[in-house]
């Protein structure tokens, strides 16, 4: 691996500068990229970047910064203002791409729009690579291999494509519930989060993504005795939708969010987003993003529920951690050591669990990063 295949860009926020602290501490050489070279100079006293380059969200200048690269990380946001433009670049230089953010629509938008591009330059585009939703995506596929009763035997990276699991029977149901404690977002999370107020949700029905509002569903997931047993979690609009249709035949696959114990405040967050798309977007535009300390990341803890049905069978998988920023960084991190050294696989826009066996690909990162991974059949 040489000193430039992989370059961070947005190097000096929460994320990136986490995915830096990650690289370095495995001894993984990279490039700190990103807008303000004060601050990429700061962050070069606390790790040691091989270098770093400076470049505005503009083609030809991140051209130049990634010139060389084999993978281009992008933690610069939000992915719906400048995520394209960064994807774009990185396949013009010829890397690979890997991104943390999970919004369902710039998802669902580029696996449409880039699949031919990314084919034919012979690169692999991977959005998705934080906690949303590449674990929740892994666990899914784990869970549904359970329940069809098929194994996934051979190296972590894919040399080749797998097939589609469930072609033969579709799998009734996928959910996968994101569950928070104490959870502190980030100001960029936070407007993001604003922004996503006045947009309909995906859900994946019969082959086809159908829009819904937000918070209309309920279900009960039991995410462990560490995240308070069983709870109320409502339906939101997870990257998951997107991504586990690609590796799962599935009649349904939906995502929901849990942010509290409490079944009264859950009720109202539930009825809170049912009635926000209701609210004048020029009033949630005025919504002021709170800066949390730094101890309050640390303090949010998680866990990741993927369920698995089909007839009689059932399977779940649980993924828990804490600091759901630095838990996104260490997947990135870890995404891009493996794509910068891999010599074959699949190519264009994949998921998570295209690219990588699902079970060995959990156990890998959870090792790596600080996760506990409970399967119920195992």
């Amino acid at each position: 691996m040489s000193s430039s295949d992989i370059v961070v860009y947005g190097a000096t926020g929460l994320v990136g500068g986490r995915v830096c602290v990650a690289l370095d501490a495995a001894e993984v050489p990279f490039i700190a990229a990103g807008r303000r070279k004060l601050a990429l100079d700061k962050l070069a006293t606390l790790v040691e970047p091989a270098g770093v380059r400076v470049a505005e969200v503009e083609p030809v200048a991140l051209a130049k910064a990634f010139e060389g690269a084999r993978v281009v990380v992008n933690a610069a946001g939000p992915l719906a203002d400048i995520g394209e433009v960064v994807l774009s670049a990185a396949l013009d230089a010829g890397a690979d791409y890997v991104d943390i953010g999970g919004d369902q629509w710039f998802l669902h938008d580029i696996y449409e729009r880039y699949e031919s591009t990314a084919r034919k330059a012979g690169r692999v585009v991977v959005p998705g690579c934080g906690l949303n939703c590449a674990i929740g995506d892994w666990a899914a596929s784990w869970a549904a291999m359970h329940v069809c009763g098929v194994g996934d035997e051979g190296d972590v990276v894919r040399a080749a494509a797998a097939p589609r699991i469930g072609e033969d029977r579709a799998v009734d149901e996928i959910a996968v519930s994101y569950l928070f404690d104490n959870l502190a977002l980030s100001p960029a999370s936070q407007k993001a989060v604003f922004g996503n107020l006045h947009t309909k949700g995906l859900v994946w029905r019969r082959d086809r993504w159908e829009t819904v509002t937000p918070g209309v569903a309920k279900k009960r997931v039991n995410g462990g005795r560490e995240m308070g047993g069983e709870r109320d979690a409502v339906s939101f609009p997870g990257g998951d939708v997107i991504t586990v249709p690609r590796h799962i035949a599935a009649q349904t696959v939906q995502t929901y969010l849990s942010m509290t114990r409490s079944q009264i405040a859950s009720t109202a967050l539930r009825l809170l987003a049912r009635a926000m798309p209701l609210v004048p977007k020029r009033a949630t535009d005025l919504l002021v993003p709170y800066q949390p300390a730094a101890d309050e990341y640390a303090r949010t803890q998680f866990a990741v529920v993927a369920q698995a049905r089909r007839g009689f069978d059932a399977a779940q998988v649980v993924v828990r951690g804490t600091d759901q920023y630095r838990a996104s960084a260490g997947i990135a991190a870890w995404v891009a050591q493996k794509l910068a050294t891999r010599t074959t696989g699949p190519v264009g826009m994949r998921a998570p669990s295209e690219l990588f066996r699902a079970p060995l690909a959990l156990r890998e990162v959870a090792a790596s990063v600080g996760l506990t991974v409970e399967p119920s059949f195992a």
